[in-house]
């Protein structure tokens, strides 16, 4: 892999199923804003079809330290304030590629 390695944040989250479309709007608005900062290259949100409320981040930075500094933005701040309370459940891995296969379009 050519490059120096990225760093890729995979989050597993069970959302409260009452707050959920407050989660989604949220994360939408958080994961928009993250994408254009300088080192975040990739940040996509998923659910799981058989649990929607069982939601999958897949964030690649640059480095950790673009994920330190992803974490001290206003926009993550107001993510978590408005959020924690919405998460029953939250795991968290560093991941490291193995192989990146993209399609070219």
């Amino acid at each position: 892999m050519p490059g120096p390695t990225p760093y890729i944040n995979a989050v597993e989250l069970d959302i409260v199923p009452a707050e959920f479309e407050k989660f989604k709007a949220a994360i939408l608005e958080n994961s928009a804003a993250s994408v254009k900062e300088p080192g975040c290259r990739q940040f996509d949100v998923l659910f799981e079809d058989s649990n929607p409320h069982h939601v999958f981040l897949y964030e690649v930075y640059d480095d950790a330290a673009a994920l330190e500094a992803h974490r001290a933005t206003a926009h993550f701040k107001k993510y978590w304030e408005t959020t924690s309370h919405m998460i029953a459940k939250r795991l968290a891995r560093h991941m490291s590629p193995l192989a990146f296969n993209i399609k070219a379009r």
